[in-house]
């Protein structure tokens, strides 16, 4: 709607002349007119509601602000401008504030109400702003946590990569790859083993008889000891300083990363404190409001919204319900009205208006009001039991929407089937039972969500062992990956039979110290480099080899336990899935029977009315 203002026409913008004996306005312009009743405050605060619960939030603020020319105090127009600023087409929205997602104000709109506010009403805006503020906090709190959990992810992401690139420095070997830290030190156990050859061959030079081999071996070993020195100085120290680069890095992202997840935990415990605070606050404050409209506005609404309220329109006394003569009785100056507000339909048809909006609230206060003056009626017991469930009709039991998310009030169904009359009761228990069989469904249907969110945790716990299983195999031909098993008796089978050499050696020893001890020189010679391959493969066996199979057996142990356990939720959940079947196919019966039912006892009611 166009705004409009005070003796300015809503079509053209003229200016409109006052005909007091037709009680009309007309445009000189273009000649429209309108009566006064289309400027009434009665009429602006209706059209300011209606477009509220349209999400028509311009027009809602135009018809509000039109009223606020009039009385800069409003009090129902600042508290409608408040709803719309924060883009909320009812009360109900403030309660369901604490949860939503995602929210927006106009805090210059807020302050706006704040200011025009009397002197009485400010403490309730102040308050009701600050809500919005709070939330606004929240909602932000919310969005750096998610910006650090990216940031997190980000340097996690990077800490994966940096330690790829770490085994591009490692050096190949056959069967698989070696850190360059321990390459480097069995390079240089190889060089002092030959060393230590040199040192023995220089013993030997003394005997004439071994002269020559004693040469030979001394050369030998001078050269493979050159090679080693030049393997482990140009080709392993270097990898070796890349990897420490490498490793510094890792451990400055770590750093980074215990940061940001400290700074992580923080916002989050804040952001618990303040949705905890500000749950508490839009309690305390929807409770509060209920009163404060009342007390704030019992001088600004005509007698209509007054008796509405029950409140006297010349007193603001309480007004009791007088249902023989059905009349208002004030209960302070004695002061009776008959209103025509009062008659059923009035009330039937605003719960209805109400509950076909969505605004359950104020669904129940007018059901509620009608219980008041009748206790069994039957409507309004109706309309009490579809806004405890959060339905705008009865239709919307039988469409299965929502079916993850149904829920209901239980007390206010128990409140319903005590109100009924004996020949309602049956009804309002059946949809009770269907109420309560569609929660269990949901309650089914979560549990099931969730068994099956703990079956992928374990899959991908099992996944995650399944890829570590392969970084202890050991690399072969092709790409092809070999059992640690396998390798490790390879590794005793090509022992044993190297061992065969030093065995010979060494009998040669115990024989020549009999017979030719100098000769002894020479078979030790080559018994204790034989020995010491032996030693050396035993040791690599067993540290490199061993601990992998070592490894597997832990991983393969976890998995089998794993498996088993995925296999218990398997059940559980095929269990919970069977019995919702059942459940499910009873409970479409149930609800399309109802809603059947439903249908023809409210065609009777319409009759008899």
């Amino acid at each position: 709607m166009t705004k409009i203002t005070k003796h300015q026409c809503p079509s053209c913008g003229g200016d409109l002349a006052v005909d007091n004996d037709k009680q009309m306005y007309r445009c000189m312009s273009c000649g429209s007119s309108y009566d006064y009743d289309y400027f009434r405050e009665e009429k602006l605060h209706e059209m300011g509601e209606t477009n509220l619960s349209r999400k028509e939030f311009g027009a809602a603020v135009d018809a509000y602000r039109l009223l606020l020319k009039k009385d800069p105090h409003d009090f129902t127009a600042l508290r409608g401008l408040m709803l719309a600023a924060a883009y909320l087409k009812d009360f109900d929205g403030i309660a369901r504030l604490g949860e939503a997602k995602h929210f927006s104000y106009d805090s210059q709109m807020v302050k706006e109400v704040i200011e025009s506010a009397s002197d009485k009403d400010r403490e309730y805006f102040t308050e009701f702003g600050k809500l919005y503020a709070d939330k606004k906090m929240l909602i932000d709190c919310y969005s750096e946590i998610e910006s650090l959990h990216r940031e997190y992810n980000r340097i996690e992401s990077a800490i994966r990569l940096t330690d790829d690139t770490r085994y591009d420095y490692y050096i190949k070997v056959r069967g698989g790859s070696w850190p360059p830290k321990a390459y480097f030190i069995f390079v240089w156990c190889f060089t002092a083993f030959f060393l230590q050859l040199v040192l023995s061959v220089a013993g030997a030079l003394s005997s004439s008889s071994t002269g020559g081999v004693a040469v030979f071996m001394a050369v030998f070993c001078g050269l493979i000891i050159l090679i080693s020195l030049g393997i482990n100085f140009g080709y392993v120290y270097p990898r070796m300083k890349e990897i420490k680069e490498i490793d510094t890095t890792i451990k400055e992202l770590y750093v980074e990363s215990d940061l940001t997840k400290e700074k992580i935990k923080k916002c989050e415990a804040s952001a618990e404190e303040l949705a905890g605070k500000l749950r508490k606050d839009i309690h305390d404050f929807v409770k509060k409001d209920s009163l404060t409209e009342a007390d704030s506005t019992k001088e600004q609404v005509s007698e209509i919204s007054k008796i509405k309220k029950h409140q006297c329109p010349s007193c603001g006394g309480s007004l009791r319900i007088d249902s023989d003569k059905q009349m208002y009785h004030c209960t302070f100056c004695g002061s009776s009205y008959d209103y025509e507000y009062y008659k059923e339909d009035r009330i039937h048809e605003a719960g209805e208006t109400f509950l076909s909006r969505g605004e359950f609230m104020a669904t129940s206060d007018a059901y509620e009001f009608m219980l008041k003056k009748d206790p069994h009626d039957f409507i309004a017991l109706r309309g009490l039991m579809l806004s405890a469930a959060h339905l705008t009709s009865m239709n919307e039991l039988d469409q299965e929407k929502d079916k993850e998310t149904f829920s209901y009030s239980p007390e206010m169904v128990s409140q319903a089937i005590e109100s009924a009359l004996e020949e309602d009761k049956e009804y309002f228990k059946e949809l009770a039972r269907v109420y309560s069989e569609k929660k269990k469904l949901v309650d089914h249907a979560g549990k099931i969500k969730a068994l099956w969110g703990e079956k992928d945790k374990i899959n991908n716990r099992i996944a995650q062992n399944n890829l570590t299983r392969n970084n202890y195999y050991i690399g072969g031909k092709e790409g092809t990956l070999n059992s640690p098993k396998s390798r490790f008796i390879l590794f005793w089978a090509i022992t044993a039979l190297i061992m065969l050499y030093p065995v010979g050696f060494g009998i040669g020893i115990i024989e020549s110290l009999n017979t030719d001890p100098a000769s002894a020189i020479t078979y030790l010679i080559f018994f204790i480099p034989g020995l010491l391959i032996c030693t050396g493969l035993i040791v690599c066996n067993y540290i490199f080899i061993y601990s992998k199979i070592r490894k597997l057996k832990k991983i393969d142990k976890e998995n089998a336990a794993l498996y088993v356990e995925a296999g218990r939720m398997e059940e559980k959940i095929k269990d919970l899935e069977d019995e919702s079947a059942k459940l499910l196919a009873g409970i479409r019966g149930s609800i399309h029977n109802f809603v059947r039912k439903d249908r023809i006892i409210m065609s009777g009611k319409t009759l008899q009315e």
